[in-house]
């Protein structure tokens, strides 16, 4: 069976972090009872804070604007904390750092894409923001993670300079909120299911025997 998997996603969006977790807990279980399974992803622009800055702002400002008060952020990252832990993914409830604008890092998991490694970036981006606190919206953090997953400068260089690119992302990004995409993660499967927030890996598994059947 073939499978296409269109994520809407933000990196700075802890729940896209835990649902990007639990879709592949389900895929490597899907894979084991159906070996000969084809699942592609591709991910897709969606921006949680579209009109922050280009360079970004204060992370503890941004988030207690927000959110209300830096109490109830703090409850809130620790709720988000303990179930990310629990699915095995690193995750610091520090406050302190810097909130990127993350247009960049969306047309940068484009360009992976194409390359193969539009997953892998969009994982380094995660854990260098909500495991290791690191400011991305900082060139040298930004090309930091595009070697760890085998990008480099020239990459960022094209993606700056390549406007058909950032207007393609500019697009689908648009797309996706005419679509109805209001928040994410925001999954669909085959363009004809949608799964929205990040439900459980089973409801995945659920998913993955209704295309079965309707492919029979």
């Amino acid at each position: 069976m073939e499978t296409k998997i269109s994520i809407y996603s933000d990196v700075v969006c802890p729940w896209c972090y835990i649902g990007k977790k639990r879709l592949e807990d389900a895929i490597e279980l899907r894979k084991k009872s159906h070996p000969d399974d084809k699942i592609e992803i591709e991910w897709k622009a969606f921006q949680l804070n579209p009109d922050l800055a280009p360079e970004g702002e204060d992370r503890v400002l941004h988030m207690s604007r927000k959110f209300g008060s830096l109490d109830r952020v703090q409850m809130m990252v620790q709720r988000v904390a303990d179930i990310a832990l629990a699915e095995g993914l690193p995750f610091s409830t520090e406050q302190q750092g810097h909130q990127p604008n993350t247009f960049l890092l969306h047309a940068l998991i484009r360009r992976a894409k194409d390359k193969g490694k539009a997953s892998a970036l969009a994982e380094i981006f995660f854990k260098n923001f909500f495991a290791e606190g690191k400011n991305l919206s900082d060139d040298a953090v930004v090309l930091e993670s595009l070697k760890q997953a085998g990008l480099d400068e020239e990459d960022l260089n094209y993606v700056r300079e390549n406007e058909s690119l950032l207007k393609e992302v500019q697009d689908e990004e648009l797309r996706g909120r005419q679509l109805g995409v209001s928040g994410v993660p925001f999954f669909v499967f085959n363009e004809k299911y949608a799964v929205s927030g990040a439900q459980e890996s089973n409801l995945f598994l659920q998913l993955f025997d209704q295309l079965e059947k309707e492919a029979q």
